[in-house]
């Protein structure tokens, strides 16, 4: 399924409900008055990851009031209509200004009020005898379109060139189910998964001229605007390492400022390819360009644990 990160809606608060003219046997006025209709809210939650599930729903009415009754009782309330939206979720007017910023969970915007419930003849009655022959009309709901614009926030964010082991890491620090697979651009959309009380995010991979709209292009990385951390995913496949990180260094700092300066975690991926033996050679050939770094496999849980502690440790000192 396709991530849906930029939505149009239109919503609609809930019309007033009418009062009523209404006699006792006394011929007394006894109308009641209408229930108010319900607001529309917008709030945040930890439940969705995308809009996706407002695609469907892409016109969103809150309950209108009742109207009131014989025997002076009022009309009820109609129920309010809450919205839910992953965080972070920038809220527009039609003509793109900006009407509010949902950046937690719980937090609570009301974006429409619901019409006031008209009155009924008992409430008119103090006004003669018209009065009681009379009512005060309902208020009609508010109208609204919205565009609705998310950026993801994950603590940490995973890069890397296509096929560099950054799903499969994901998948088993998480045990997460994104597909894997050994050809470029498996991931296609940003994944979240949780890590405890952190969340982390398998990015795209990039390539030479990603910057320029090459390969899946830059406009996934908006989503990198909340992050704390870079885990930085090489794969030990790679005959030249050092190019390998000054071509993506260099593909940072083209893409975004915010993103190079980010504080980087360097991972060797697919350590499973070399041996013991060859693995301790590999660190001391890495330690001359790298001080930095874990070489693991996803097929290993102990290297998984060690990488798990590590962004924990990195993660909570950063918080």
């Amino acid at each position: 399924m396709v991530m849906k990160d930029i939505i149009q809606i239109k919503i609609q608060s809930g019309n007033g409900g009418e009062g009523i003219i209404a006699f006792d046997n006394r011929r007394k006025a006894d109308g009641g008055n209408g229930g108010k209709g319900g607001d529309v809210y917008i709030e945040g939650s930890t439940n969705y990851f995308d809009l996706s599930h407002l695609e469907k729903n892409s016109f969103l009415k809150a309950e209108d009031g009742f109207r009131g009754e014989k025997n002076k009782r009022n009309g009820k309330n109609g129920k309010d209509l809450t919205i839910f939206v992953p965080l972070v979720t920038k809220i527009f007017n039609e003509d793109g200004s900006e009407i509010v910023k949902i950046l937690n969970k719980g937090d609570r915007v009301k974006i429409l009020t619901g019409g006031e419930g008209g009155l009924g003849n008992f409430q008119l009655r103090g006004e003669g005898w018209d009065g009681k022959l009379s009512r005060k009309r309902a208020q009609k709901g508010e109208e609204k379109r919205l565009k609705l614009e998310l950026n993801l926030r994950a603590d940490a964010i995973f890069l890397g060139l296509p096929n560099a082991g950054k799903s499969s890491l994901i998948n088993g620090l998480t045990n997460a189910k994104y597909k894997v697979a050994s050809y470029e651009f498996t991931t296609l959309d940003p994944q979240l998964a949780i890590m405890g009380r952190f969340v982390l995010m398998d990015l795209p991979g990039l390539i030479e001229g990603t910057y320029k709209g090459k390969g899946l292009g830059t406009k996934f990385l908006k989503h990198t605007k909340y992050s704390r951390l870079l885990v930085h995913c090489i794969s030990l496949e790679n005959e030249n390492i050092l190019n390998v990180y000054k071509q993506m260094r260099n593909e940072f700092e083209k893409i975004s400022k915010e993103l190079a300066y980010l504080p980087e975690f360097i991972v060797f991926t697919k350590a499973d390819i070399l041996s013991l033996d060859e693995l301790e050679e590999k660190k001391k050939v890495l330690s001359k360009d790298f001080k930095d770094f874990v070489l693991v496999s996803s097929f290993r849980n102990e290297d998984l644990k060690v990488l798990g502690d590590e962004l924990e440790k990195r993660l909570s000192s950063a918080s």
